[in-house]
């Protein structure tokens, strides 16, 4: 298995073009969350607990859009990471106590489906910023380790 090599200790994090990339997917994660929870209210839904799991569904949605490969021998843990992100957000509705500990409200059919479209809104995003900056160094520095 290659290992990636050592970011050099003059490398910056957001360096070669990296902050563009992530202002990129920050406004549409919010903007297309927020859209949801606007949405939400217009139609008498329970607006915070949809802008929470869009919130959620647009964030993991943008961390699997970054992947090359979804599902690889490399790391089987990213699709059991994101379902169990996922169950925790459905405990976050559903289970009473953390509903009183979050101030979240349990939704029905209208409201998961109108939060969880947000999730192919940021897997969307994420490939077209994959795509769009590929080819391109991700930083000027040498030792940079690509995602994968």
């Amino acid at each position: 298995m290659p290992r990636s090599r050592p970011s050099q200790p003059c490398t910056r994090i957001l360096g070669g073009g990296a902050w563009q990339r992530l202002l990129v997917l920050a406004v549409v994660v919010t903007a297309a969350s927020l859209g949801e929870g606007i949405a939400a209210r217009t139609l008498g839904l329970a607006w915070q607990s949809v802008l929470f799991l869009a919130l959620l569904a647009a964030q993991l949605g943008v961390a699997l859009g970054l992947r090359s490969r979804l599902f690889t021998r490399k790391n089987p843990f990213l699709p059991v990471s994101v379902l169990v992100s996922a169950l925790l957000a459905a405990a976050a509705l559903y289970v009473p106590f953390l509903r009183t500990l979050l101030g979240t409200e349990p939704l029905g059919w209208a409201g998961v489906g109108t939060a969880v479209a947000c999730g192919p809104v940021g897997f969307l995003a994420a490939r077209s910023v994959r795509a769009a900056f590929r080819g391109r160094p991700s930083s000027g520095e040498p030792g940079t380790p690509e995602l994968r």
